[in-house]
């Protein structure tokens, strides 16, 4: 589980202490009231990926008690973030045990949900006792691309010269890091224009239909791509994806010079 990590940022005279720096190093010497902070201060950020590991929020006393305190998680109206669409809550209290500084709090992500450029989630704790501050945690989708590899790829057609014949192909390829999120794949076809009916009557060959894709947040995409005939696009009415769980990449392919389609299924080795 991936953690924040918080630091306890306490303004000069807030708190009495027995001696300087009690507070960072020496729990036990706080001679103040008790009082129940977000250890992290005022804000974080939580970057959420396909993998949604949540974030972990930290709060604490600043003494111990005999029994078990709870507080209860509200958020703010004010919020940008949607519960259910960018982020979830397993709960709505957090218990600081007896005789213990400090609790958590989870907050899941949901990838599909959240944006590139982020929202906020306002929290703050209500229960005895003196509670300081509120706490902002921006909920920011972090895309990291990383599709090169060995993949078997199956090609179903929609439309070529020599159909029904080749209404399908299999076969090994390699997708090919040309940058960060950007790739390349030989053959695009999945085969037809390298080694299959194309080859001979049309000298199609390895270098025939050679494409570059761009893929952000687990969508396909590429632009000014061509066969030997005319531009490449994608399918009318269709998305490329990949399926983050299974690695699974679907593209699906259109020549605009005469109609040669097909949906290709790559599959990680």
């Amino acid at each position: 589980m991936k953690k924040i990590i918080f630091l306890l940022a306490i303004t000069l005279g807030m708190f009495s202490c027995e001696e300087d720096g009690a507070l960072d190093n020496e729990v036990d010497n706080y001679s103040g009231p008790d009082v129940t902070y977000f250890t992290d201060g005022a804000s974080g950020s939580y970057f959420v990926t396909p993998a949604e590991e949540p974030a972990t929020i930290q709060i604490g006393s600043t003494t111990t008690s005999a029994s078990d305190r709870t507080f209860t998680v509200v958020v703010d109206a004010a919020s940008t973030a949607t519960s259910g669409v960018d982020y979830s809550l397993a709960t709505t209290s957090v218990t600081i045990p007896a005789n213990e500084y400090f609790a958590e709090i989870d907050v899941q992500g949901i990838f599909a949900g959240v944006t590139p450029e982020g929202t906020n989630l306002l929290l703050s704790l209500e229960g005895n006792g003196p509670i300081e501050a509120t706490y902002n945690l921006s909920i920011i989708q972090l895309c990291e691309s990383d599709l090169a590899g060995m993949y078997s790829v199956t090609t179903t057609y929609g439309y070529h010269d020599f159909l029904p014949t080749f209404s399908t192909n299999t076969q090994d390829v390699e997708i090919m890091e040309v940058d960060d999120a950007t790739y390349f794949i030989q053959d695009f076809s999945g085969g037809l224009y390298d080694g299959g009916p194309y080859s001979a009557p049309y000298g199609t060959g390895p270098d025939s239909f050679d494409v570059t894709f761009t893929e952000n947040c687990g969508t396909i995409a590429w632009e000014n791509q061509s066969d030997p005939w005319g531009s490449v696009v994608q399918q009318p009415g269709t998305t490329s994806t990949v399926d983050f769980d299974s690695g699974v990449i679907t593209i699906s392919w259109f020549c605009n010079g005469y109609g040669e389609n097909g949906v290709s299924v790559y599959t990680p080795l």
